[in-house]
């Protein structure tokens, strides 16, 4: 079962370094995408993915809306 937020749930110090998290990972996710070394990115989204778990306080897969929107999954993550 995945989990699923709303990241307006969270206080605005917490939203703003969960939005952080996400434009960091998403950001390396297209360097990545373009890169001639990709592996290298590999530790750095793990750790932004785990910085996103440890804010959201679960050990489950889950999702982050806004709202109707889906800012971050970590299903589709894995799966792209």
């Amino acid at each position: 079962m995945v989990k699923a937020f709303d990241i307006n749930n969270f206080n605005e110090r917490k939203q703003f370094e969960i939005r952080l998290q996400i434009a960091l990972l998403h950001n390396t996710l297209k360097i990545k995408a373009n890169s001639k070394n990709p592996d290298k990115y590999d530790e750095y989204i793990e750790e932004r993915i785990e910085k996103i778990r440890v804010l959201v306080d679960t050990t489950a897969k889950f999702t982050i809306m806004d709202k109707d929107k889906v800012i971050y999954s970590s299903e589709i993550l894995k799966n792209s």
